[in-house]
């Protein structure tokens, strides 16, 4: 398992027809101008995820990230409103949940985003590191691992629990994260 910081000068793009699970910070952070992530994770897709016509790559979501997105979708304007004093506007947050869910659906139906599911060995792997990942990034370490493809994430303690268990890990291929030095606020 390689760690590696998608905003290191080093970087110079993910591997040729790479698999990828995106964790749902990642997903949020693109679709949401109001996170904190925003700009960074944008940057990246369109360098090296959208406008890579040499790198052909495959990303994948699964259940629980949806679920954690749709639960999570309003969160980043709260953090945005809390840190700079302002309020948004009730019709815009509105507008921005719906784009937002519309965006999602027309990347998945375009299968820009793939399902992944689990399986009987994801989900016992799953219960082997929850005490450590937490519930949900257990489902998405467990599900990274059995199929041995690479993870994007922007949650440096996620990155760190992992790498704190990479022999219960071994085939997850490489960790894509960023430090927090890029978060806008």
């Amino acid at each position: 398992m390689k760690r590696i910081d998608f905003n290191s000068s080093s970087f110079t793009g993910f591997e040729n027809e790479e698999d990828i699970l995106l964790d749902t910070g990642v997903i949020i952070a693109y679709l949401n101008k109001y996170d904190a992530w925003h700009k960074t994770v944008d940057e990246l897709f369109n360098k090296f995820i959208f406008n890579n016509d040499d790198n052909i790559l495959f990303l994948y979501i699964n259940p629980t990230i949806i679920n954690e997105v749709t639960f999570l979708l309003d969160k980043p304007a709260e953090q945005y409103e809390k840190k700079h004093g302002v309020v948004l506007n009730a019709t815009d947050k509105a507008n921005m949940t719906q784009n937002i869910v519309k965006s999602l659906k027309e990347l998945i139906d375009n299968e820009i985003l793939i399902i992944l599911e689990g399986n009987k060995k994801s989900i016992l792997k799953q219960l082997e590191i929850f005490n450590t990942v937490g519930s949900v990034d257990a489902v998405n370490a467990s599900i990274a691992n059995e199929y041995g493809i690479s993870f994007l994430t922007v949650d440096n303690k996620l990155v760190n629990n992992i790498s704190s268990i990479q022999n219960e890990l071994k085939n997850i291929h490489n960790i894509y994260y960023t430090i927090p030095i890029h978060r806008e606020y």
